[in-house]
């Protein structure tokens, strides 16, 4: 008699607090700062993200106003909490093919930029 045995692996969910801080989402030509806090949202299923308010800080519409993590990357949403974009994990940022034509990218801010 043969038994096989499947252990299933799945990733870790991240701990928001780990993404907590000053964050850009951009593309080829187009930028928006954004910072992630652990504040729930309970009407959007995640926490609350705002826009940078500086004036040069965002030059493109940006919906979300909540975000949630998952496994293998970060989600932005909406006030209903409809994910407006994925960002799979990719190296030390994240990236979406799907948001632009270009691709999109979420990477934390550092003081340089």
């Amino acid at each position: 008699m043969f038994t096989a045995t499947s252990m299933g692996s799945s990733l870790p969910l991240p701990h928001p607090r780990d993404f907590v801080g000053d964050w850009v989402v951009f593309d080829a030509t187009r930028f928006c700062g954004i910072h992630l806090w652990v504040e729930d949202m309970p009407e959007a299923n995640g926490f609350r993200l705002t826009i940078d308010p500086h004036v040069a800080a965002c030059n493109f519409a940006m919906d979300a106003v909540a975000w949630r993590p998952a496994p293998d990357g970060i989600s932005l949403l909406d006030k209903d909490g409809t994910t407006l974009v994925f960002f799979s994990q990719e190296g030390d940022g994240y990236r979406s093919e799907i948001a632009s034509d270009n691709g999109m990218r979420l990477c934390r801010k550092t003081g340089g930029q």
